[in-house]
């Protein structure tokens, strides 16, 4: 009889067992869950900042870009008039030596 009293307790300690390990099971499979679920969300806003800071150094790029040409323009627009004043300049002290050679 003490025999089957000691199988009767070790039947039931491993019923206990297998509860708290099904449980454990249960437990660890929700906090999987719950860690999948945080690293997509932590993914999905990782993602949404870096095309929001794609977005602002495109715009930025695009600006300076447009700043640079902008200056470039510019600068080419006053080193030509620079050119052709001094060529007009130039041109009329060509066209008074051409007289003074031609004309007594």
């Amino acid at each position: 009889m003490q025999g089957l009293g000691l199988v009767k307790s070790l039947a039931e300690r491993e019923r206990e067992l297998a509860q708290k390990l099904e449980e454990a099971r249960r437990t660890t499979e929700a906090k999987i869950k719950e860690a999948e679920a945080e690293a997509k969300r932590i993914l999905t806003e990782a993602e949404e900042e870096v095309r929001q800071l794609t977005e602002a150094y495109t715009q930025k790029i695009a600006d300076e870009v447009r700043r640079i040409q902008e200056e470039a323009d510019a600068r080419a627009k006053t080193e030509a008039e620079q050119v052709k004043q001094a060529a007009a300049a130039r041109l009329d002290e060509a066209v008074q030596a051409a007289l003074q050679e031609v004309l007594p």
